[in-house]
């Protein structure tokens, strides 16, 4: 009688062996998988542009000094001028910058350019696209992103940082020569939701 196995004690044994490495197995992928934050929420953020009708917005990327580059183009039926952008986290002028002089003006080859008098007589025609580079991003606090001032407090976004934010249109309808009369106009022309790369 001392001799003979229990039968159900070995069935027992296998058992748990086996299901007990399974187990094992998927608790070190799980762990690995969580070290590397595929579980974080800001591996969630996708990114996007969506654009108000009558504007593009395509291609975004926000680099770690928090500048912004996209495709910009607009489709309203007529030529904008005087064309200012600016990037915000907030919906209203709150996470702006503190004044109109603080957008970033641009020029029909995409380029930022100090907010200079003489430049103030770019225009976009209906149907015409163009590459925008460089664009800060300011937090909702009004600070740009890449300062050193920012949350990451080293003088660059962290990569992998998320930002939501708005895209802000400031132009008018005619060209105008500096002190002007032909009024302005400030649309939210796109939401953006993107992560730093």
């Amino acid at each position: 009688m001392l001799g003979r196995k229990n039968p159900k004690a070995q069935s027992a044994m296998e058992y748990l062996m086996t299901y007990g490495w399974a187990i094992l197995i998927i608790a070190v992928v799980l762990g690995a998988l969580f070290s590397l934050g595929v579980f974080g929420g800001g591996s969630l953020v996708g990114t996007a542009c969506v654009a108000s009708p009558g504007y593009l917005c395509s291609g975004p990327a926000l680099n770690s000094n928090g500048e912004l580059s996209f495709q910009f183009g607009q489709n309203t039926g007529s030529s904008i001028y005087d064309i200012e952008m600016a990037c915000a986290a907030t919906s209203g002028s709150t996470g702006l910058p503190a004044n109109m002089a603080a957008f970033s003006p641009i020029s029909t080859a995409g380029v930022a350019q100090a907010n200079t008098v003489g430049l103030s007589y770019n225009a976009i025609v209906s149907g015409q696209t163009l590459s925008i580079s460089t664009l800060p991003c300011y937090t909702s606090t009004g600070v740009a992103l890449g300062s050193a001032l920012s949350p990451a407090l080293s003088g660059t976004a962290t990569i992998g940082q998320s930002f939501s934010g708005y895209l802000w249109l400031n132009y008018t309808t005619q060209g105008s020569a500096p002190g002007g009369s032909n009024p302005w106009y400030t649309v939210k022309m796109a939401t953006l939701s993107l992560k730093v790369v």
